[in-house]
């Protein structure tokens, strides 16, 4: 390693020890050599297009019917809660208010949680 440190205008190639840059060559050449076999090869073959579809089309099945099913399934929890609302005479007024914070916010908490078990109500 010393043999190269004299030869300072050519340091940034040299200044890797001859072993290290020997690994990095190999690992350049393996990956190189991985993307022009295996991927490559793998986008030529048929076998390969035919799985790479069948997955694709089988993935968006699954995405739109869940989709769907998601949709389905909000539209019934909306229907009963307006039921539910209409029948206990509450009417929605809007999005729910956030609670209160800090101090304020606990006592509110507490008073309503004490009131809840001395009634015992919910």
């Amino acid at each position: 390693q010393q043999r190269f440190s004299s030869l300072s205008c050519l340091s940034y190639p040299f200044s890797i020890p001859p072993k290290k840059a020997m690994n990095q060559f190999v690992q350049r050449l393996a990956n190189w050599l991985a993307n022009e076999v295996i991927v490559k090869g793998l986008a030529e073959s048929r076998t390969f297009q035919r799985m790479a579809l069948k997955t694709h089309t089988t993935v968006e099945e699954v995405k739109q019917k869940s989709t769907q099913q998601m949709e389905s399934t909000l539209e019934e929890l909306a229907k009963v809660t307006t039921a539910e609302n209409r029948a206990s005479g509450r009417a929605a007024k809007g999005p729910p208010q956030p609670p209160l914070r800090a101090v304020p916010g606990f006592f509110m908490a507490f008073a309503k949680e004490v009131r809840k078990d001395i009634m015992g109500t919910k």
